[in-house]
């Protein structure tokens, strides 16, 4: 259910198995979450919120898992995930510049399967923003007795997460960490960049727009 079956298949062929008690891995994390959502779920009914997820989350999912990624949790409309995990990468920034790309383009398609399905509701036009950072994180088994969660926690989770939140200010879908980007090589085409703050840490953090590459809309 994390797991693409690629990486269930390398798992179990693997003399390794994943310390559910806890380690330190290097991995790339994502965080991308729907924009306006607040506005698109007032002007629909309960039913159609979760029916508008559970579409976008199925398309999402599968280029985000295609890509090698391991799904780590769903918070309201964002997505977490974790490239390098359970299993190390050594690409993990690569893949997760891939999905983010190919996510950036399934949303785009999404957003006219939401002007069928609810033509003449003036909502918002459907779009995410994306956030990338790399680095150490701690993955276990994190929780209480009564409800655990295999996931990442640490500092590099925390400014994906932050990075995700600068898409709005900069109005780009994707922004990557340099360390990303470093970690990315060739398999990175950069825009713009930026020096940005971001809550929570007091040094700022270099960030890079992530574009398609050249004559591939969907990278």
């Amino acid at each position: 259910r994390y797991v693409s079956e690629k990486v269930v298949e390398a798992l179990l062929q693997s003399d390794a198995r994943p310390s559910l008690g806890g380690q330190v891995q290097t991995v790339t994390v994502l965080f991308s979450d729907i924009r306006n959502f607040t506005s698109i779920s007032e002007q629909l009914s309960a039913e159609e919120v979760v029916e508008m997820l559970n579409a976008y989350f199925a398309q999402a999912c599968a280029v985000l898992q295609a890509a090698g990624g391991s799904i780590d949790k769903y918070i309201g409309d964002a997505v977490m995930v974790e490239f390098g995990s359970p299993l190390p990468q050594a690409d993990h920034a690569a893949r997760a510049v891939r999905a983010a790309l190919a996510l950036q383009s399934v949303a785009e398609d999404f957003s006219g399967w939401m002007e069928r399905r609810f033509a003449g509701r003036g909502l918002p036009r459907f779009a995410v923003g994306i956030g990338l950072h790399s680095g150490e994180a701690v993955i276990g088994n994190i929780g209480s007795p009564a409800r655990m969660e295999f996931t990442a926690i640490g500092d590099t989770v925390n400014l994906a997460s932050r990075l995700e939140g600068v898409t709005k200010e900069l109005g780009w879908v994707i922004v990557a960490s340099e360390a990303t980007v470093n970690a990315a090589g060739s398999e990175v085409r950069c825009g713009r960049n930026d020096l940005v703050t971001v809550k929570g840490r007091e040094q700022p953090v270099r960030v890079h727009e992530i574009l398609p590459m050249e004559g591939n809309r969907d990278a």
